[in-house]
């Protein structure tokens, strides 16, 4: 399974989705305006408000065990 984890202001972190294939959560970010940046390590978007030039929001995805 995987978590898709919203990252907001002051590195405040909860949790959005969860999915059983990583593909479905990139296809979700995708539609959002999201894209993968390397130079983060997390999906970001490029609207133009916030400190580093996106909307202040970034999202991880995080694989997790199930029982």
């Amino acid at each position: 399974m995987y978590l898709l984890i919203r990252i907001g202001t002051n590195d405040s972190r909860s949790y959005e989705l969860v999915s059983k294939t990583k593909k479905k959560l990139i296809e979700h970010l995708k539609e959002k305006g999201y894209y993968y940046s390397t130079k983060c390590n997390r999906y970001i978007d490029d609207k133009n408000c916030g400190i580093s030039g996106g909307s202040g929001t970034d999202f991880l995805i995080h694989e997790i065990d199930v029982l």
